[in-house]
């Protein structure tokens, strides 16, 4: 019974996150044949409301992308990254560790595609952002489409983006999914 939590967990956690599925809508020729595809992604809470955002989040931190380490389609296309942890606002991790990202690039039919949601540039490396991620249960922390990952532009737009999320954290709004599956858990278990 717990596997199939998980699996209903898992399905909640991608369907609410990511949306049903990528709807290409519309594709622009880019530099060296690559054509961007953009995608729109449909979210189950309301992402602009950072209490919301941290709530769905098991770890909230800053950190410096190091490299790109590969891409994944288990469950569906995103690129991966080693980033390392500079500083924790939600959670506690340490060292380096793996941020997937949805989308990427893709060869459909001979073309190469760079698949991305909206304006969801991928990760440069080098750069520092504020990552809102979940741990998947495909490896790795997926961060939110668009939303969990906030370029910090300097000490000072950093320091901005720690207190703006700090506060949003003192103040979460935790998931209705993690919820549902906690009681579920505590249901079996008595």
């Amino acid at each position: 019974m717990l596997s199939k939590i998980k699996m209903v967990f898992a399905f909640f956690v991608l369907a609410g996150l990511v949306g049903a599925g990528f709807w290409l809508t519309q594709t622009n020729e880019h530099e060296g044949g690559t054509e961007f595809a953009y995608s729109e992604a449909l979210y189950s809470f309301n992402v602009t409301d950072d209490r919301e955002l941290v709530g769905i989040a098991h770890n909230v931190f800053v950190g410096k992308v190091i490299a790109q380490t590969g891409t994944t389609t288990d469950p569906y296309l995103q690129t991966q990254f080693s980033v390392e942890v500079l500083e924790n606002i939600k959670g506690n991790l340490t060292g380096t560790v793996t941020v997937n990202q949805k989308g990427g690039y893709e060869n459909i039919e001979g073309k190469q595609y760079l698949i991305i949601t909206k304006d969801d540039k991928l990760l440069e490396p080098d750069e520092t952002y504020l990552f809102v991620t979940r741990v998947s249960d495909f490896g790795g922390h997926l961060l939110v489409p668009v939303y969990g990952d906030l370029l910090i532009k300097d000490q000072t737009d950093r320091q901005a983006k720690m207190e703006r999320f700090k506060r949003a954290f003192a103040q979460e709004i935790p998931s209705r999914y993690d919820k549902t599956i906690q009681n579920e858990v505590s249901q079996e278990q008595s």
